[in-house]
């Protein structure tokens, strides 16, 4: 039996119409092998590497438009969601806005303290290499998927794309999971779960 491509048929809603997405959905195990460098947009200095998020424990967001309702929503619940549950991890917000965009967060989340890096400005391979690794890219478009993902030590526990790209990730069940997965076991190996 050959094994499937995951990479191959993946869908999402987005509103009335299917979008495809591109890349293969990290799966708990799975090691961040990808090279890329994406630009800082929002309180960060240096680029977003791979060898960043290989380091402690860690949750990407992908954000498709900051402008847009469902993309505020799982940028302010994540930061509160955090902030109560595990101060020290660190968050990263990844969105295929430029990063003028951002400014709409400082006018009105000016709290908001999670580093925000755009792939508008990323060059063609880094931003591919990014798409690719983290499952977001979308067929024939710019946009990426609303997603959330969990990397200890650059080692996925966690990961959500949501089948309705018009709503926000469920934070709230992501970082349940995320956390128990943390606590698998004292080496931080996670336990097998092929649900999410």
């Amino acid at each position: 039996m050959t094994p499937r491509d995951e990479s191959v048929g993946r869908s999402a809603r987005l509103g009335e119409e299917r979008i495809s997405l591109l890349g293969r959905m990290p799966r708990p195990g799975d090691r961040l092998v990808a090279d890329f460098v994406i630009p800082p947009a929002r309180l960060a200095q240096e680029p977003l590497t791979a060898s960043c998020l290989r380091q402690g424990l860690v949750v990407v967001s992908t954000l498709p438009n900051i402008q847009k309702q469902a993309c505020i929503a799982q940028i302010v619940d994540l930061e509160e969601q955090v902030h109560e549950q595990r101060p020290a991890l660190r968050i990263m917000h990844v969105s295929a806005d430029p990063a003028e965009y951002w400014h709409e967060v400082d006018q009105f989340h000016p709290s908001i303290r999670a580093a925000g890096y755009s792939l508008d400005r990323a060059d063609p391979i880094s931003r591919e290499a990014f798409v690719q690794a983290f499952g977001v890219g979308v067929a024939s478009q710019r946009r990426i998927a609303h997603g959330l993902f969990g990397l200890q030590e650059g080692v996925f526990l966690a990961a959500e794309i949501p089948d309705d790209q018009m709503r926000p990730v469920g934070v709230q069940d992501f970082l349940t999971v995320f956390m128990q997965r943390i606590g698998a076991s004292p080496s931080g190996t996670p336990r097998h779960d092929p649900e999410r």
